[in-house]
């Protein structure tokens, strides 16, 4: 009797969860900076260098700012809602647990790092100006290790990941909102006064002029400079980050603030507790137009009739204890009063 043998099925290896999200946390990282980069640094950068090349031989176009800026402000809008609807598209995709808290705490390492390299770097240029190889190693070196630090983490540290992904159940990086049916009026006071209060922060910032300079003809724009490569005039290359920061910046910051505004009261613990004020508002019993106005009226009656009374009453006692009997209050009145007036004069 033949016996049919079963072949054995492969095993297939599991993915671990965590560190699919690293992997897809670098992946979105890299692409966000990258689009960013794009729209407030080199869009910017290479239309005024395309304008200034396009029109040599016109100095009436080749000076006109207000035309190069209006297309390049419209160039921009095109740019920002084709990549905007793209990254409403993919964001669809993101469902897995931290990946979304993990694509932002990436990006924010990497601009960091990117910043502290270039600032390393101008700082030993004078120091390797005859071994470029060497401080280029050394700069290379150092993003290097806070980018395996932090990956790291995001690969093995179960804490991490959990941080990730509780922050992501807050709905910080969601564009839906928690229970928005309900608690509307109070939300949106609490919204209101978040604009109010951090818009005022940015707008004085502005005019103290923390951002650079205003003036019309100031260059203005944040660069990185690539260590190593200038000449004996200072001369190097560079990479534009945002142009006209005095301009950029507070947009960006009040764009951001909106946001945040209207995310910090879709935060489930932070809504639920609007959402039980408004229902508590809604159990008081609001006094009518005429009660209020009466009641108005015997509280500042009240008040005036009270502080008249205390006044006689002051008056009252203090003739009384200062009697040549009592001479318990020992206040001259005439003295007292010159006193006063010659601090007035002062």
């Amino acid at each position: 009797m033949s016996v049919a043998e079963n072949s054995p099925v492969p095993s297939v290896a599991v993915k671990n969860p965590q560190q699919q999200v690293a992997i897809r946390s670098f992946i979105g990282a890299v692409v966000i900076l990258a689009a960013l980069g794009l729209v407030f640094g080199a869009i910017p950068y290479l239309w005024w260098q395309g304008w200034e090349s396009a029109f040599v031989g016109n100095e009436t176009l080749k000076n006109n700012v207000f035309l190069s800026e209006a297309l390049l402000i419209l160039l921009e809008l095109a740019v920002i809602t084709g990549l905007g609807f793209e990254a409403y598209r993919a964001s669809q995709q993101l469902v897995d647990p931290g990946v979304r808290s993990g694509i932002a705490l990436v990006a924010v390492v990497i601009f960091i790092a990117l910043n502290v390299c270039v600032m390393l770097g101008d700082t030993m240029e004078q120091q390797y100006d005859q071994n470029i190889a060497l401080g280029w190693a050394v700069v290379c070196l150092v993003f290097a290790a806070i980018i395996a630090g932090v990956g790291y983490l995001l690969w093995a540290s179960p804490a991490v990941f959990q941080l990730l992904v509780a922050v992501q159940d807050q709905n910080w990086f969601h564009l839906n909102s928690y229970k928005g049916n309900q608690g509307v009026r109070v939300r949106r006071g609490t919204i209101a006064a978040a604009i109010a209060v951090l818009g005022c922060g940015v707008a004085t910032m502005n005019f103290r002029g923390l951002f650079g300079s205003t003036a019309q003809d100031a260059a203005n724009d944040w660069i990185w400079r690539v260590p190593f490569t200038a000449d004996a005039n200072y001369h190097g290359d560079f990479i534009p980050v945002l142009y006209k920061v005095h301009i950029m910046l507070p947009l960006l910051l009040s764009v951001g603030l909106i946001w945040l505004a209207w995310r910090i009261v879709n935060v489930p613990g932070f809504a639920d507790f609007l959402i039980a004020t408004e229902a508590e508002m809604n159990k008081v019993s609001w006094t009518s137009r005429r009660r209020l106005i009466q009641d108005t009226i015997v509280v500042l009656v009240t008040v005036v009739l009270f502080t008249g009374f205390l006044f006689v009453v002051d008056i009252i006692w203090i003739r009384v204890l200062s009697a040549p009997g009592i001479r318990v209050l020992l206040i001259d009145s005439k003295e007292e009063q010159q006193k006063q007036q010659e601090k007035a004069q002062w």
